[in-house]
């Protein structure tokens, strides 16, 4: 493997002492293999090996790389297909349980999530938590995580084992039990996990089979949504409560719940004494209307994700963005509303840059992902501090944080090997010219084919009661 010195950069290193954020202004890193070695303020004071490459980063910001903690990787050819649809038009029109997603093939499901985590390196993502709940049909449970393997980032890979009429649960356990014996991931950057929405359907007696399984099958992480509230009849059967009740801490495995807008404050005690995570996607649950009622709440036990990345972009920079000034606003607006004028900022930037780096890690329970420090995972992001929109920072957090884009990203290493390099992607399989050919070929027949489709819905909606919401208009 290769050895790799990064010399002279601003690096955004984390302090296990403080547990806190520690910028070194000119700093150098050594990377031998997959790992950290080194980190020094004195590039002079490094061993190197004899076969080290030497790269200049000068003017450059050294980031952990970013972490993804909830996405839907098969869905990204109907990108830019629904920029006005609601979470329930989204569920009745192209999501997992509507006849739009039984277009695609199993090539289709392939390129679209391959084109998904190349965007996801694109954009500094280095780790991602895949709710891969193509469930529907056996020819495409392969290939989504064919694409996991040949993306290059890390993946926890969650398959969505759901009872299915010509695709039994039996059969999607033993296709699962197949992945492991497979010998394509010699670098052990995919680990296999199971969603499990289908809790919902299950009694007590199948909860306690479906953990026996888990724990015989020694799978890495279990994710699920939870919503709460107003959704689906305020149905608590995938919440932390109820897996704790379950008594799902016993595996001793990560578990991500997605979203939760009205987490309880029992949910949250669950979350903190079992050291689960909740991952919200603040695009998402703004874009669909889940609600931000109280995930804020538990941020000690929170990371970030993207959810449907089809809708919008998978920078996880724009998302900490987007969730760092949302969450000021509903603050300040507390206080507005009491006829007082705000008078300190209720949320740090440097916060809102762990919930997307060391708590992406965290979430995993894998504390040397999402860092840098000596022995982390080589997981790394370089970040031009030149390019016009950058240019004048001093502050490293905020300047990715609150000034950064996809363009400033020059390099980006995954387990110590250059995944994007001189804002070009390298390839860990196949070619760009054909992989892109391809996925535009996809998403131009699959959203020919269903972009008519949205539904305009009215009273209830799978027990749901909808309300009319009061449209805004640039128009007199």
């Amino acid at each position: 493997m290769p050895n790799t010195l990064l010399k002279d950069g601003t690096v955004i290193s984390f302090d296990e002492a403080t547990k806190s954020i520690k910028v070194l202004e000119k700093a150098s890193i050594l990377i031998k293999g997959d790992r950290i070695a080194r980190i020094s303020e004195n590039a002079n004071d490094i061993d190197l090996p004899a076969d080290v490459e030497v790269v200049d980063v000068s003017g450059k910001i050294i980031s952990p790389g970013f972490t993804n903690t909830h996405s839907h990787m098969w869905q990204t050819a109907y990108r830019s297909m629904a920029p006005n649809c609601t979470l329930t038009q989204y569920l009745v029109w192209i999501s997992q349980m509507a006849s739009a997603a039984r277009s695609f093939t199993p090539d289709d499901i392939y390129i679209s999530c391959l084109e998904g985590y190349l965007e996801a390196i694109n954009s500094g993502v280095t780790t991602v938590v895949e709710h891969a709940n193509q469930h529907w049909d056996e020819s495409v449970f392969e290939p989504a995580y064919n694409a996991a393997v040949d993306g290059g980032a890390r993946v926890w890979y969650c398959f969505g084992v759901n009872d299915q009429p010509h695709y039994s649960e039996a059969t999607q356990y033993e296709g699962l039990a197949r992945l492991q014996q497979r010998k394509d991931d010699s670098r052990g950057l995919v680990s296999l996990g199971i969603a499990l929405d289908s809790i919902l359907q299950m009694d007590k007696e199948k909860v306690e089979k479906t953990k026996a399984l888990i724990k015989q099958m020694h799978l890495q992480a279990i994710t699920l949504h939870v919503l709460g509230g107003p959704w689906f009849r305020g149905n608590a059967s995938s919440s932390p409560t109820a897996l704790s009740d379950h008594g799902f801490q016993d595996l001793d495995i990560p578990i991500i719940f997605s979203h939760g807008p009205f987490v309880t404050s029992t949910d949250r005690d669950a979350l903190r004494k079992h050291n689960w995570n909740l991952a919200i996607t603040p695009e998402s649950e703004l874009h669909y209307g889940h609600g931000h009622k109280t995930s804020k709440l538990v941020l000690d036990q929170a990371s970030l994700g993207v959810d449907t990345n089809f809708t919008f972009s998978g920078d996880m920079l724009a998302q900490t963005r987007l969730f760092l000034q949302h969450t000021r606003g509903e603050q300040y607006a507390t206080t507005l509303d009491a006829a007082k004028i705000p008078q300190n900022c209720p949320f740090d930037v440097e916060e809102a840059f762990l919930l997307v780096t060391r708590h992406g890690g965290l979430a995993v329970r894998t504390e040397d992902v999402g860092v840098l420090r000596e022995g982390a995972k080589a997981d790394i992001v370089v970040v031009d501090g030149e390019s016009p929109n950058m240019l004048g920072w001093t502050n490293a957090v905020a300047a990715l944080v609150l000034h950064a884009n996809v363009g400033d990203i020059e390099h980006v290493l995954v387990d110590g090997e250059f995944r994007k390099r001189d804002r070009k992607l390298v390839l860990k399989k196949g070619d760009w010219g054909d992989i892109s050919k391809r996925f535009a070929s996809t998403a131009r027949r699959i959203q020919e084919e269903h972009k008519a489709g949205r539904p305009n819905l009215e009273g209830e909606v799978m027990g749901m009661e909808l309300g009319e919401v009061e449209s805004i208009s640039t128009r007199r």
